[in-house]
């Protein structure tokens, strides 16, 4: 982890802001590398953080079993630990109306449209990304609402100012990324 800042007292403020919220968002584990840049004078910010690799997706198979009878999915739950992100997907996907709960372990669905085999119920790395976003919004100075997002794959970067976005700051996004993505 490394913040830059031509002022050192605000560099460490910044870096003990980011460790904070890291360890807020419980997310210490979950990071590689991690890049604050930083000049209150051009009213510039830039975080560029590297994702270690997320566990994987929970899918409807993982947690229940199913079958389909007269048109009619019928789900046993087998894992309760997912079964409110179950249901919110369900709802999302089927309509609320149409997902019925007849007790604790079983759902229906009358004509689904959801492919069961293949249905993703959590999907961590976007959870991983969320939180990232949020901790980098929390360091992010406050009235910085002009933001450039460049993240691609396992790279969450951000370039972010209280102005209009100059172009002559996007040679030192460029640089702060290639940095992070060898470190």
């Amino acid at each position: 982890m490394y913040v830059e800042c031509y002022d050192e007292v605000g560099a460490q403020v910044y870096d003990t802001l980011l460790r904070h919220a890291l360890q807020d968002l419980k997310l210490a584990r979950a990071i590689s590398a991690v890049k604050l840049f930083i000049d209150p004078r051009d009213a510039l910010f830039i975080g560029v953080v590297k994702l270690e690799k997320a566990s994987q997706p929970i899918y409807l198979t993982d947690m229940a079993s199913y079958v389909i009878e007269d048109n009619v999915l019928k789900i046993k739950i087998e894992n309760e630990n997912y079964l409110p992100d179950l249901l919110r997907v369900l709802w999302s996907k089927e309509g609320r109306v149409n997902v019925s709960q007849p007790d604790r372990y079983k759902i229906e669905i009358k004509n689904p449209t959801v492919d069961a085999e293949n249905l993703m119920i959590i999907d961590p790395s976007h959870e991983l990304k969320r939180k990232v976003y949020d901790a980098l919004f929390r360091v992010m100075p406050e009235g910085f609402r002009m933001t450039r997002n460049a993240s691609e794959g396992n790279l969450i970067c951000l370039m972010s100012s209280d102005e209009i976005i100059d172009e002559k700051w996007n040679k030192k996004f460029e640089e702060v990324i290639e940095e992070v993505k060898n470190m």
